[in-house]
């Protein structure tokens, strides 16, 4: 029987990378996202790569809908190999304040965002992997988290605790046969909307930014999970 992999939060660059490259090594992929339309033309673009793949409509942010989506998945397809979790997308910069600008309530947006969505991911999976000593958690994560920067100052302090997170979990599990890791995003994606909008913008920025097309984002994760022996990799170095 194929593996699956799971990706919450899956969109048009990074997410059709990741299924792509974890495709042709024989996994089947489950597409969650909020947007029926996106996750039809993602699984119809597989198909044309000879993946095979469903979408999954949920709002990853939604505690409720993460728990439903990960039990309508395993339903599907039995059992939940490996999971990605992409908070973000289009919506990545909102929200985001510099550290002079932090206060409690944009810090809980980012946190619940960032954090606590995927504690939530991680409680609704972990139970069957542990179970059955097989698995593993995956996460989309920021350079900020590793390197302080001030203009992503409630993203970083979320960065940080899910940095913690993952950090812990995967020394904790890695004896029960579950691999917990994180690629650190430092550049932009290509094609991404944070991108996108840079390269649409009228003013130049102040320095130029990485530029990093998604396929190397897949390829890392891809790494993590098939080797297992470190919890994190960065890609890029923005804003360093």
């Amino acid at each position: 029987m194929p593996k699956t992999l799971a990706i919450f939060g899956a969109g048009p660059v990074l997410g059709l990378s990741l299924a792509r490259r974890f495709g042709r090594e024989g996994f089947r992929v489950a597409l969650v996202a909020r947007t029926r339309e996106n996750l039809e033309k993602l699984v119809t673009e597989l198909a044309g790569d000879g993946i095979e793949a469903a979408g999954f409509t949920a709002d990853v942010y939604d505690r409720e809908q993460i728990a439903a989506t990960v039990a309508a998945i395993t339903k599907a397809y039995g059992q939940i190999d490996a999971v990605e979790f992409s908070p973000g997308g289009g919506n990545m910069g909102e929200g985001i304040e510099s550290v002079l600008d932090v206060d409690p309530e944009n810090l809980q947006l980012i946190l619940d965002r960032f954090l606590l969505s995927g504690v939530a991911l991680v409680r609704a999976v972990l139970p069957a992997m542990t179970q059955r000593g097989d698995g593993a958690i995956l996460f989309t994560a920021g350079q900020s988290g590793i390197h302080p920067t001030p203009f992503l100052g409630n993203a970083g302090m979320a960065q940080a605790a899910l940095r913690n997170y993952f950090h812990n979990l995967n020394n904790v599990l890695a004896d029960n046969g579950v691999y917990v890791g994180a690629v650190n995003v430092g550049a932009l994606i290509e094609g991404s909307v944070p991108h996108r909008a840079i390269a649409s913008a009228s003013s130049p920025l102040e320095f130029e930014p990485e530029v990093i097309h998604p396929d190397v984002f897949a390829e890392k994760f891809w790494e993590l999970y098939s080797k297992r022996d470190k919890p994190e990799a960065l890609v890029g170095s923005f804003g360093r």
